[in-house]
């Protein structure tokens, strides 16, 4: 009986995992499409902007708390790179029974050219809400 709980609750805590990477990934390429589209939901500029960026980022992402978004790109030119990355330090298991197992971090970084002439700011490390 022990190894089969054992068996049982590593499956439930790889896909909890699995979950919360794929999150990750998809909040990566979401703010990496708001950054290349020069998401502007209001006349914020700068670092206001890139604030309402990494906020819109966040709601777009479920279940994962703690998580840092940084932005970044070397030039404000349309077609040149910009970056989006997002960071999860020490990711919560679901049961608390494996938690030995988990990653120290989930990370994914997103590259995409840029679309529109971007206003927004450079932020290292900015935490969702």
């Amino acid at each position: 009986m022990p190894f089969l709980l054992l068996l049982l609750l590593g499956i439930v805590e790889f896909a909890w995992l699995f979950s919360m990477n794929l999150n990750v990934r998809h909040g990566a390429r979401e703010g990496a499409r708001l950054v290349a589209v020069n998401f502007q939901p209001s006349a914020a500029t700068g670092s206001a902007q890139t604030t309402e960026i990494v906020l819109e980022t966040c709601s777009r992402m479920d279940a994962v708390a703690g998580a840092d978004v940084t932005i970044t790109g070397e030039a404000a030119l349309v077609g040149e790179p910009a970056s989006v990355a997002v960071r999860v330090d020490n990711p919560s298991s679901l049961t608390g029974f494996l938690d030995w197992l988990y990653p120290s971090e989930l990370t994914s970084d997103v590259e995409i050219r840029v679309e529109q002439p971007p206003t927004w700011a450079n932020t290292p490390n900015e935490p969702c809400p």
